[in-house]
C-alpha cells in the first residue's frame, strides 16, 4: 500500500511541504499520496490543490476514515518555548500515523549523515558528513549544516542559516533565516536565534538571542 500522509498546518510552510513532496515524486516516482492537510478551523482553503480535511482534533477520526497512514509537520513555527512542533508530532504519532522523511532531490546530504524521521530538508539545503538530525526538523531553503553537527528533535533551521562544524542545537530550538553559528558552540534546548545573529558563545536554553554577536 502507498503512503497517505496527511500534513499538520496549512500556512506558508504546508506550501513549501507540499512543493517539495511533489517535486519528489515527480523526479523519483515515489509511492505516496497527499491526501490533505488539517489546522485548527478545519475550514481553510486548499493549498496548492490540496484540501483541508478536518481540525487537529479531528486526526484521530480521519486514520480511520481517510485511510491515512503517514504525516508531516507542515508548521514552520516552533511555539513558545520551542514545544509546539513536539506537540504536534506527539498528538499525529498517538493517532497512530508514522512520520514521513522527504528530502528535495536539489538538497546535498553525505552517506554519513542521518537525518531522523519526519524531518523535511528543502530545495538547496545542504546536510555535511557525520551530521545527525534528530525527528522532526526542518532544515529549511539553502541552510547549511556542515559536518559533525548535532541537531535535536523538532528543530526549524530557517533558511539560508549556515552552522559550523560541532554545532549542537538542543530539541525545540529555531535558528532563524540566515543565523551564522561559529564552530562547536551549543544552542539550548527551546532557544531562539533571531534572523541575521552571528553566534560567538553559547545560548542558553528556552531565550532568544539576537545580533552580531548575537546576545
Amino acid at each position: 500500500m502507498s503512503a497517505r500522509i496527511v500534513c499538520i498546518g496549512g500556512g506558508g510552510h504546508a506550501v513549501v511541504v507540499i512543493d517539495t513532496l511533489r517535486t519528489i515524486a515527480g523526479s523519483a516516482g515515489a509511492d505516496f499520496e497527499i491526501v490533505g492537510f488539517i489546522d485548527a478551523t478545519g475550514t481553510a482553503l486548499p493549498v496548492l490543490g490540496v484540501p483541508c480535511i478536518g481540525t487537529d482534533s479531528s486526526l484521530p477520526r480521519l486514520v480511520d476514515s481517510k485511510q491515512l497512514t503517514h504525516f508531516i509537520v507542515a508548521v514552520g513555527s516552533t511555539g513558545g518555548g520551542g514545544d509546539l512542533r513536539a506537540r504536534l508530532f506527539a498528538a499525529s504519532e498517538a493517532a497512530g500515523l508514522v512520520p514521513f522523511t522527504a528530502i528535495h532531490p536539489s538538497a546535498i546530504v553525505a552517506g554519513s549523515a542521518r537525518i531522523g524521521g519526519g524531518s523535511v530538508v528543502i530545495a538547496g539545503a545542504v546536510i555535511q558528513p557525520r551530521a545527525e538530525l534528530g525527528r522532526n526538523v526542518i532544515v529549511n531553503t539553502r541552510a547549511s549544516i556542515d559536518h559533525d553537527c548535532r541537531i535535536g528533535d523538532h528543530v526549524h533551521v530557517a533558511p539560508g542559516a549556515v552552522l559550523s562544524g560541532g554545532v549542537v542545537v538542543e530539541d525545540g530550538s529555531h535558528v532563524g533565516a540566515g543565523v551564522v553559528i561559529l564552530q562547536n558552540l551549543r544552542v539550548g534546548r527551546g532557544a531562539t536565534v533571531a534572523a541575521g545573529a552571528t553566534v560567538v558563545r553559547d545560548v542558553a536554553p528556552r531565550i532568544v538571542v539576537k545580533g552580531t554577536p548575537a546576545r
